[in-house]
């Protein structure tokens, strides 16, 4: 607990890098495989009634106001000093909050269920009471908060989140395996969900047991700390960041429902999971490193942190630039095998996710200095505009040109105050001293050889049937093309020593 060295840090890095990337596939391919089969035993109304009910969650959720982000930033001093005391008295008062938050959800999930048929255009599945499955999806949602989940965030802000990775990655499994049985064998969507309810308690009991174990000086204080004024206001800050998170992701599926039905709901999430689970693939990356960047943030210099940043910006958009090639390419190809031409978008609807998909990672790697340096307050306003301007595009755009207009407001909200207003208050408050024009210089430079990257590739493999033979392309050409315009960068090689770090290569 002592303050790490860069080895350390390093050491952190690449094992949580190696239990995320365990820990993603998992969580990608068994829950594929289970919506594939509701898909194709019970139907589409199912996944979208699913995905309907995950998404009013989503929103019922906002009242964690993204407490658990905060308290891992102001853990991090304490760990590093081991100040067994203030660790103490955070954790009292982070385990308070959940308990609140916990009862936050449920009374929202009781007051939400009565309104659920509005929320629905046209039909939905009469061979289920759809009330009684969103007390369920309510109860699973709400039930970690009272079983200890409070405690994640000390391995998070200790560098150990692969931990919780391993726990997860064994939780995934056994739950995923007992829901194939539960559709296959006996049929029953409420047994099926009744399995993610359980999953839920083993996985919060297990990270009880692990932390006690590493943290024995753990307990709870008579008295919970009085907040900082800081904490209070980045609490806010994150409150409004939650919201913006919400009116991007949960409010499309609730605005599609109500709009044009669950089957359009389904349709659209089933793009929207291919999307999540390659931007998990490229979070890992991001994730594995931010408790390395907050201690980065806390013991180097500004330039320090600055050329890192740079470093980091361009491996990460190599990564970015590599994954949204091949969505253009095999996005299609694979969702006509996965659920047939009837459950299809548009080429042109492919192509808005594959952008969506390159501009929320264009923020990735600048948000682990904002989270690092616990900027959400300043930020308030740009969460707030993307907020309610996304939420009032999507109504407008959404009746218009349906999901395609849902993809054109979530695309403009991301640019203007996701990537450039944040991006003006990061550079105003923490990198003073450099130039945020040759940050965009870069940046756009990365943008312009994905989309030499796309636009080459993509017209190659446009007469292609063969998905391998596609797939095939997409693993060369398109890194030959980023290597050739990726090395006369100046940040070049700067950036190849660290992977030779990471990768332990001399």
């Amino acid at each position: 607990m002592s303050n790490p060295d860069g080895s350390v840090r390093l050491k952190n890095s690449r094992r949580n890098i190696i239990s995320g990337f365990l820990n993603l596939l998992v969580a990608t391919v068994l829950p594929f495989i289970n919506r594939t089969i509701i898909i194709h035993t019970l139907g589409s109304e199912f996944t979208g009634l699913s995905d309907l009910f995950s998404s009013i969650l989503e929103v019922l959720n906002i009242a964690e106001f993204g407490f658990s982000v905060v308290i891992v930033y102001y853990l991090y001093e304490p760990l590093a000093q081991n100040d067994t005391d203030t660790i103490n008295r955070i954790m009292t008062w982070i385990r308070k909050v959940y308990n609140l938050v916990g009862g936050a959800i449920f009374i929202g999930g009781l007051i939400t269920a009565p309104f659920l048929t509005r929320l629905i255009h046209g039909t939905y599945p009469e061979e289920i009471n759809i009330y009684i499955v969103f007390l369920i999806y309510v109860l699973n949602s709400g039930l970690s908060y009272f079983l200890f989940a409070y405690k994640e965030t000390i391995l998070v802000a200790d560098q150990r989140k692969d931990i919780l990775s391993n726990i997860n990655t064994g939780i995934k499994i056994s739950v995923n395996l007992l829901q194939f049985a539960a559709l296959l064998i006996f049929k029953n969507y409420y047994l099926y969900l009744i399995m993610l309810v359980v999953g839920t308690a083993v996985s919060n009991l297990w990270v009880n047991k692990t932390v006690n174990h590493r943290y024995p000086y753990l307990k709870i204080v008579n008295h919970a700390p009085k907040l900082p004024k800081t904490m209070r206001k980045e609490l806010v800050g994150l409150m409004v960041n939650r919201l913006s998170n919400v009116s991007r992701n949960a409010f499309d599926s609730i605005i599609i429902s109500s709009t044009l039905g669950l089957v359009a709901t389904s349709i659209y999430k089933n793009y929207y999971m291919i999307y999540t689970a390659v931007v998990a693939l490229t979070s890992v990356f991001t994730n594995s490193v931010q408790a390395s960047i907050g201690n980065s943030i806390a013991v180097r210099t500004e330039e320090e942190n600055y050329q890192n940043l740079l470093d980091f910006s361009l491996l990460y958009s190599w990564i970015a630039g590599w994954c949204s090639v091949t969505m253009a390419c095999l996005y299609q190809p694979f969702m006509k095998l996965w659920v047939g031409d009837a459950l299809m978008l548009t080429e042109r609807d492919m192509l808005l996710f594959v952008a969506y998909f390159y501009l929320i990672n264009m923020n990735h790697m600048r948000n682990q200095y904002i989270f690092g340096n616990a900027f959400w307050w300043k930020l308030k306003w740009a969460y707030l505009a993307e907020a309610f301007g996304n939420l009032i595009l999507n109504i407008i755009l959404g009746k218009l040109f349906g999901i395609t207009g849902i993809l054109i407001a979530t695309i403009l909200t991301i640019f203007i105050c996701n990537y450039l207003m944040c991006n003006d208050v990061l550079f105003k408050n923490y990198f003073k001293h450099e130039n945020i024009w040759e940050f965009y210089k870069q940046q756009f430079y990365y943008l312009l050889a994905a989309a030499v990257a796309i636009a080459v590739t993509y017209l190659l493999c446009r007469n292609i049937e063969s998905i391998v033979l596609r797939g095939v392309i997409c693993v060369f050409l398109p890194n030959v093309i980023f290597y050739v315009m990726y090395r006369p960068c100046s940040r070049w090689k700067s950036s190849m020593t660290y992977v030779k770090r990471v990768l332990k290569i001399r």
